[in-house]
C-alpha cells in the first residue's frame, strides 16, 4: 500500500482501499491474516459514510479524509501455512468429518447445502461417466437437506431470490461432474460451471466468487496444481466481466491458493481428520455466509479429488521425490 487512493467498502469490521497498487484490507489487530489485509493498532472501522472518501499514506502514516491517521508497520508477506498432502484414505475421513460437524449447525451461505447434498461416490468414477449432452437439473427437496436435519428443517430459497436458489442447484451439482470428469480424464463440456459462478449472488464478495476461492484454495493444499491453474486461467478471463473490483481482489489472491486465515485452517483440518469446529467457529464471524460459501468449494474440490483415481497420480505428481509430502504455495507470476 503506498500513494493515494479512496476507499471502496467500509464494514463493521474491515475498511477496503483502493489505488494504483491495487486493493488493501484495513483490519484492526485482532482479525485474522490474509492475503489483503494490513493489521493496524487501534483502528476501528464501522464508520458509515466513508465510500469515496479519499486516502494518503506518507511515510508510516495513514491518513483517511473524515476518519483519521493511523501509524501503519511494516507489513510482513503472508502466506499460508504448509502441510503435507494427505492421502485419499485420510482426505475421506476428513470429508467426513467436516460434514458431521457442519450436519449438527445451520451454517449462513447459499451454496453449502448444495455442497452437502453431493451424495458420497461409489468406488468407481466410471460410474460418475455421464452423456456429453446431459443437462444439470435442480436437486429435489430430499436431496437438498442437510444430513441429520428433518425434512421441515430444509433450507428453502426465498421467494425474491428463488431465480438464483434455481441457479445455485443446478450449477453446484454441475460443477462436481466437471470436478469428476478432470480428476477422471475424461473431455467434459469445458469450465462452464467456473464462469455461471463468477458475480453470482449478492454484495461486494457474490456467494458464487466465494466458492470459487474456496475451490482453489483447496485444490492449491490438496496438491492439484495442474487443475487450479486450470480453474485460475478461466478466473482471470472472466471474472474482469463478470465481478467487482473488491471481489476480483480476493479471487486474484485465491488463484495463488490463498485467502483468509480461517479458510486455510478448515482446509488443514479436513486434511489432517483434526477437529473442524475451531475453523467452522472462525468461518462463522467472516462476513455475511462468505465462509461457508467459500467451504462449498472446499468440500466439492476435496470430495472428488478423494474419490478419484487420478488423485495418486496427482499426489506423485505434487510431492517431490524424498519428501513428506509438503506442498510449496503457489505464488502469482
Amino acid at each position: 500500500m503506498a500513494g493515494r487512493g479512496s476507499v471502496l467498502a467500509a464494514f463493521e469490521s474491515a475498511l477496503y482501499l483502493e489505488g494504483a497498487g491495487g486493493i488493501a484490507c484495513l483490519v484492526p489487530r485482532s482479525a485474522p491474516s490474509g492475503p489483503l489485509n494490513v493489521s493496524v493498532d487501534g483502528f476501528r472501522p464501522g464508520t458509515p459514510g466513508l465510500h469515496g472518501r479519499g486516502w494518503r499514506f506518507h511515510g508510516a502514516f495513514l491518513a483517511i479524509e473524515g476518519f483519521g491517521t493511523f501509524a501503519v508497520p511494516p507489513r510482513d508477506e503472508w502466506t499460508p501455512p504448509c502441510h503435507p498432502v494427505p492421502s485419499p484414505t485420510a482426505l475421506l475421513a476428513g470429508v467426513a468429518s467436516m460434514r458431521t460437524a457442519l450436519a449438527a449447525r445451520t451454517p449462513r451461505g447459499d451454496l453449502i447445502v448444495h455442497a452437502l447434498a453431493r451424495r458420497p461416490h461409489p468406488g468407481s468414477v466410471d460410474e460418475f461417466t455421464r452423456s456429453d449432452h446431459e443437462e444439470p437439473i435442480a436437486l429435489a427437496d430430499h436431496e437438498c437437506r442437510r444430513p441429520g436435519l428433518p425434512a421441515a428443517a430444509t433450507p428453502r430459497p426465498a421467494s425474491r431470490s428463488d431465480a438464483l436458489g434455481l441457479h445455485f442447484a443446478r450449477t453446484l451439482p454441475a460443477l462436481a461432474r466437471w470436478l469428476d470428469d478432470a480428476f477422471g480424464g475424461r473431455d467434459g463440456a469445458g469450465p462452464s460451471p467456473i464462469v455461471d459462478l463468477l458475480g453470482a449472488g449478492s454484495g461486494l464478495t457474490p456467494s458464487g466468487d466465494d466458492c470459487i476461492v474456496g475451490l482453489l484454495v483447496a485444490l492449491h493444499a490438496l496438491g492439484a496444481h495442474d487443475l487450479a491453474a486450470t480453474v485460475a486461467c478461466v478466473v482471470a478471463r472472466h471474472a474482469p466481466h463478470r465481478t467487482g473490483r473488491l471481489s476480483a481482489a480476493h479471487l486474484d489472491a485465491a488463484c495463488a491458493g490463498e485467502a483468509i486465515e480461517p479458510l486455510h485452517a478448515a482446509v488443514a483440518a479436513l486434511a489432517a481428520g483434526t477437529s473442524p469446529e475451531p475453523a467452522l467457529d472462525a468461518l462463522e464471524r467472516f462476513g455475511h455466509g462468505s465462509g461457508f460459501d467459500a467451504l462449498a468449494g472446499v468440500l466439492l474440490a476435496a470430495d472428488a479429488i478423494a474419490h478419484n483415481r487420478m488423485y495418486a497420480r496427482c499426489f506423485r505428481r505434487s510431492t517431490p521425490s524424498g519428501t513428506d509430502g509438503t506442498r510449496t504455495p503457489a505464488r502469482r507470476p
